[in-house]
């Protein structure tokens, strides 16, 4: 949860202006739309937004983050604030009717009325055109916001009613300093960063054991490459529960590709490394293999990687990259258009 708009402005620096200069100017709208891609935290800046207006000590700009409102707002508690997010696929009329109705009411307590509806392009023909009549005449003290992933999917009757604020993709060393701060690891951190730029995805895969098990497994299969009494393949089977689901199979295929990047990288002088705390390792597998098998052993995994969507044999299809990476490594005698 952002406590202050310094923290939203070091990965979207445009909202934090925009909101900030309005407050400043006291020009805030009645009506925005936060639009952007997954895990731009755009929910976490419209929370913040309601701190902003609510709040009863503000320090500038910022909420005091301290304040029986500030509180309320975080558990989402406050009787000022309405945060819609219904189940399903779509946000039915019945759902925006009975937020008007409560609108329509007097105050429980004084101070502006937020209201944010999450995933808003999930509205029907027919709730889009009943939030039409708060946009129109919204309020003095009523206060909206509307967040999608898919902006060109809301009525332009919609967008026209509103400003848009649009949020970028998060950098992916802010995903890895924020990892930091909650103590993860740095090459857990490094690794989770450059496979997600959705922040809160970032947060739930460093508190899932899960994946450092998948990271170490990676780091395992690769080590053995350079043993000629172990067997990757082992190492994987004897994992195959870990590996019983779509997310941590996704999770695996992009950290073997990432090592194997990391090895062509090595192998091209470049010195940006996910798997850092593995450079000896890396070093050691470049000098077994030309950038040609390199190149070749990582389109595998790239080609892999679309198959997977698929409703293919996961087992075997792992079964034969594996085998690929022994003979590449262990034999020298892996490559499908180069002879070695």
């Amino acid at each position: 949860m952002f406590n202050n708009w310094e923290e939203v402005k070091k990965s979207q620096e445009g909202v934090a202006r925009i909101i900030t200069n309005s407050i400043n100017l006291n020009r805030v709208s009645h009506s925005y739309i936060f639009e952007g891609p997954r895990g731009t935290r755009k929910k976490w800046a419209a929370i913040l937004f309601a701190k902003s207006l609510l709040c009863k000590n503000p320090q500038g700009v910022n909420p005091c983050n301290v304040c029986h409102n500030c509180k309320r707002i975080d558990s989402l508690t406050h009787p000022n604030l309405f945060m819609i997010d219904p189940p399903g696929k779509i946000i039915k009329k019945e759902v925006i009717s009975s937020l008007i109705q409560e609108l329509g009411k007097a105050s429980l307590e004084n101070g502006p009325r937020i209201y944010i509806i999450v995933d808003a392009d999930r509205f029907n023909q027919s709730s889009a055109n009943t939030l039409l009549k708060t946009m129109e005449e919204p309020g003095q003290e009523v206060y909206q916001i509307l967040i999608t992933e898919n902006y060109h999917s809301l009525l332009s009757t919609i967008v026209s009613r509103a400003e848009t604020i649009h949020f970028v993709p998060v950098n992916r060393s802010v995903i890895k300093d924020y990892l930091l701060t909650l103590e993860v690891g740095e090459t857990t951190a490094n690794i989770i960063s450059q496979y997600t730029s959705d922040v809160e995805n970032a947060v739930k895969l460093a508190k899932n054991k899960e994946t450092e098990e998948i990271i170490n497994l990676v780091i395992e299969i690769f080590g053995n490459l350079l043993l000629k009494d172990q067997s990757s393949i082992i190492s994987y089977y004897q994992s195959e529960k870990l590996l019983n689901n779509p997310e941590n199979i996704d999770v695996f295929l992009n950290l073997l590709t990432f090592y194997q990047k990391d090895i062509l990288s090595y192998k091209l002088d470049a010195d940006n490394l996910i798997f850092i705390e593995q450079k000896e390792t890396i070093a050691k597998l470049a000098k077994k293999i030309n950038k040609y098998q390199a190149q070749e052993l990582l389109e595998e995994m790239l080609d892999l990687s679309t198959k997977i969507k698929y409703n293919i044999n996961v087992q075997l299809a792992f079964n034969k990259l594996l085998m690929s990476l022994e003979r590449g490594y262990k034999y020298a005698t892996y490559s499908r258009s180069y002879s070695v």
